[in-house]
């Protein structure tokens, strides 16, 4: 029944408390969180304030259906709250309700007197709290109400009593209810401080008792786990002992660094029971961690990265170890702050603790072991000695393993040094006998090769009674190709020679290389001359084709002499020497031809060679001289110059022609001496002339392609000029075509250096050699002098009319003038004078001159009369 009524009740107040809110006054935080979750449970609104003033403040905006508030607060009390409350308008009728210990009967007078609704004294009853406060709420159906007779209706629980009293009875029956239960209080509280006491002495023995049970139990749990450990201890000394020794072993059989490491991790694991054990190895850069070896929960090593150089990875327990040199151990391995990366990682693979040991070789940290333990504070004292004893024999076996791999090393490169000299020696001795034999540039078999393989041709050829032929061939203009393209374009081009020789003669036939542009082939067990002859043909068609060498097309044609066993030699000697004097007939012959040797060959040769020995003599005796030939200006008919033309004034022979001693000289490189002699001996000849009182004329000498070449022939000239203090004007040095095109562009700079002197400069023999008018443009030359060649013909030869006024033309639209050498006969004179030639030479005017007889010449100055009537 007590139960249904409870349910009641409830019911009721939860109907109470919807929408309603309740302002809360309490300085007490323990008795406001009480209170606020009583009243929130049964659904009501609550506001807290921690002072009256605060509260009265905020009031009118919170609008509260109902006030609690504790008696005692600091500033301002429960008492004077409800005192302003009541002298609000707008909540005078607002219900208010006080709490207050139960120990001064006067707080119920001041109750009354304040005008509060309620009196709750503490420790209070939820339950009547809710009770009380549900009633607050009912104004017109709960607590006491006053009819209009004056007559009290009380609900009490629900029943409802009619109080007849008056009201001083009420007052005077609540305040001895009051007093009566404050002394009732009092009796229970010094019962309860009695009990409290009691209590406290009982908690005091039982909380000592307590702890010497504990500090029993304390002291045998210590002493079972210090038993444990020690257990557990010798257990992994074993554990590490067992290590040790296998390490030992490993490093015993092992004997490559790779399958040591494997071998270190898999006796850790395996022996050792930790849960994982890797080997880090440092990278080339020294900045990076890399795993080499790892055995156990590898897992855990996936996507790890360790950087030395980097945070916080470069400060992890493997990284110290590394740049310290020595080991690190982490037995908390979960909570130190140093593995605090891989916190995560290590709690979930089981890991509790770690041991990192550097590995060095020869002294240098290469890496580290690093060992992960289950169990935290698992490396003690004497765990740490060993693997510091083990990473020392680790480090000990690595450098073993590499003084082991240096001896072998060392072995094996003296086995390959030995197996390379000999191979060396062997490939040395073999480029010796091939060098010996061969030419380096073609491959062909070289002199010495071939007079060992001539000799055994001509033992041959006696015992068979057949023919040998010889060929000596020497390629025509080589020298050109090579001074202008370069030496590799010529090594070219006489590898493609020597690729075609061989292609065309047989297989039983020789071919080698004597030098320079020179070839020699054998020819074998001939029958007849004839098939020499055919031979020979077919060589220099093969040659005369044109090359293709780094994209220039070169054109090259043989000179060929031939001597021929039995008939112009019985020795090898002989027949190389007639070959070789042929051959220089068939050069002197006009190149790209084969001459067959002679005795007049022979003969011509010795005279040759007393030629070129007297040319020796004659340059130290002073034996040359000059003769002088005029040149006339075509406008004026006036001497304006003179040739200085050289002659050879033998002891013997008499005067020698200059095309019969020019080419030995230039051949034996005497011409830059003879050239010489010629350039003072004009310079000073003019001098006199000059001094004798004659007109200033200009002395042409004619320079030769080497003394052209000469580094000092600019300093030559200046000392020639001051010696004999003619001006620079008056002197013109001639240089034939072919001279020029050989190196056009070193041509135009030394042209350029001697037209800075002031010297005069011309192009002779022109139209004799293959001037590219680009080239022709840029010569720094005054005057161009037509060949001879050109001039004997132009009166009955159209093309050579043709070409003589083409160059008359070109040259003056190039600015330069025009000298006609060669002019014999009046008809060839008014040819070249109605072409506007500026200058004439030749015997229709003067043969060359000793010096005696030009000043006789110069001063009577006697003119054609063809001349004279143009």
């Amino acid at each position: 029944m007590a139960t249904i009524e409870d349910k009641a009740q409830r019911s009721e107040r939860h109907g109470t408390a919807e929408g309603c809110t309740i302002l809360l006054v309490d300085d007490s935080p323990t008795q406001v969180k009480r209170l606020e979750h009583l009243l929130t449970g049964e659904g009501y609104r609550v506001l807290v304030r921690r002072d009256a003033t605060e509260a009265l403040a905020g009031l009118a905006a919170t609008k509260p259906d109902l006030v609690i508030s504790d008696v005692i607060m600091p500033d301002m009390d429960g008492f004077e709250l409800c005192r302003r409350i009541r002298v609000l308008k707008e909540a005078s009728q607002l219900p208010i309700i006080l709490l207050t210990h139960l120990n001064d009967p006067t707080h119920v007078l001041r109750s009354l007197e304040v005008g509060a609704n309620y009196f709750i004294s503490k420790p209070y009853h939820n339950g009547i709290l809710l009770s009380r406060v549900a009633a607050a709420l009912r104004r017109d159906q709960g607590g006491c109400v006053a009819g209009e007779d004056g007559a009290v209706s009380c609900n009490y629980y629900g029943n409802r009593y009619a109080i007849a009293a008056s009201k001083p009875q009420i007052i005077d029956l609540l305040l001895a209810t009051y007093e009566l239960a404050v002394e009732k209080n009092q009796e229970i509280s010094k019962t309860h401080d009695a009990l409290r006491r009691l209590n406290e002495e009982l908690e005091t023995r039982v909380a000592k008792r307590t702890v010497e049970l504990r500090n029993t139990i304390s002291e045998l749990r210590q002493e079972i786990a210090e038993r444990e450990s020690a257990e557990e201890c010798v257990r992994r000394l074993n554990r590490l002992h067992s290590v040790l020794s296998e390490t030992s072993k490993a490093v015993v059989h092992t004997k490559d660094r790779e399958s040591l490491f494997h071998d270190f991790c898999r006796i850790a694991v395996d022996h050792g029971c930790f849960k994982l054990a890797w080997v880090g190895m440092v990278d080339a850069g020294g900045t990076l961690v890399q795993v080499v070896a790892a055995r156990g929960t590898t897992a855990y090593l996936d996507d790890l990265t360790i950087g030395l150089n980097q945070e916080p990875t470069g400060s992890g327990p493997t990284a110290t170890a590394i740049k310290n040199g020595s080991f690190y151990i982490c037995n908390d391995f979960l909570n130190a702050p140093i593995t605090a990366p891989w916190h995560e990682r290590g709690r979930a693979y089981g890991i509790r603790a770690s041991a990192s040991i550097a590995l060095r070789q020869e002294g240098e940290v290469i890496g580290a072991l690093t060992l992960y333990a289950d169990k935290k504070n698992y490396f003690d004292r004497p765990q740490i000695e060993l693997l510091r004893q083990m990473g020392a024999d680790i480090s000990f076996a690595l450098a073993n393993m590499v003084r082991e791999d240096h001896r072998l090393e060392v072995e094996r490169a003296l086995l390959e040094e030995t197996a390379r000299r000999l191979k060396e020696r062997e490939q040395h001795t073999q480029k010796i006998e091939y060098l010996a034999h061969h030419d380096p540039v073609t491959k062909l078999p070289n002199r010495f090769s071939l007079m060992a393989r001539l000799a055994h041709s001509l033992e041959l050829a006696k015992r068979c009674g057949s023919r040998l032929a010889l060929i000596f061939i020497d390629l025509d203009r080589f020298k050109n190709i090579n001074d202008s393209l370069g030496h590799h374009v010529g090594d070219h081009l006489l590898f493609q020679v020597a690729g075609r020789l061989l292609e065309s003669i047989r297989s039983a036939d020789i071919v080698a290389r004597l030098g320079g542009d020179e070839f020699v082939v054998g020819l074998p067990l001939l029958r007849c001359n004839i098939s020499a002859a055919h031979a020979i043909r077919k060589i220099q068609h093969a040659l005369s084709q044109s090359y293709y060498v780094e994209g220039h097309e070169l054109s090259v044609t043989p000179s060929i002499g031939i001597s021929i066993f039995p008939d112009d030699g019985e020795t090898v000697q002989e027949l190389m020497k007639n070959a070789d004097l042929a051959m220089y007939h068939a050069k002197a012959g006009g190149r790209n031809n084969f001459q067959f040797f002679t005795e007049e060959m022979n003969q011509t040769v010795q005279e040759r060679l007393v030629l070129e020995g007297d040319l020796r003599v004659a340059i130290e005796r002073g034996e040359f001289l000059l003769h002088y030939q005029p040149q006339i200006e075509m406008s004026t008919g006036r001497v304006i110059g003179v040739e200085a033309l050289l002659r050879w004034q033998h002891p013997v022979h008499g005067l020698v022609t200059p095309d019969r001693f020019i080419p030995v000289a230039e051949e034996t490189g005497m011409i830059v001496a003879i050239g010489e002699v010629a350039l003072k001996t004009a310079c000073r000849q003019l001098a006199a002339w000059l001094a004798a009182g004659l007109p200033p004329l200009r002395v042409s000498v004619n320079l030769s392609a080497r003394q052209f070449k000469q580094d000092n022939l600019p300093a030559l000239l200046q000392d020639v000029l001051r010696e004999t203090g003619i001006e620079s004007h008056l002197l013109e040095l001639e240089i034939t075509e072919s001279s020029a095109m050989e190196n056009p562009a070193d041509a135009i700079l030394h042209l350029r250096g001697f037209r800075e002197m002031g010297v005069e400069l011309a192009i002779d023999d022109f139209g004799t050699g293959y001037s590219s008018l680009s080239y022709l443009k840029l010569f720094p030359v005054h005057r161009l002098k037509i060949d001879r060649s050109f001039v004997k013909d132009i009166d009955t030869d159209t093309d050579d009319a043709e070409i003589a006024a083409a160059t008359i033309a070109l040259a003056h639209t190039l600015g330069k003038e025009v000298v006609a050498e060669g002019v014999e006969t009046e008809a060839q004179c008014r040819f070249l004078q109605g072409q506007r030639c500026d200058i004439l030479q030749g015997y229709y005017f003067s043969r060359p001159l000793p010096p005696e007889e030009i000043v006789p010449y110069l001063r009577n100055n006697a003119v054609p009369s063809p001349l004279v009537r143009a």
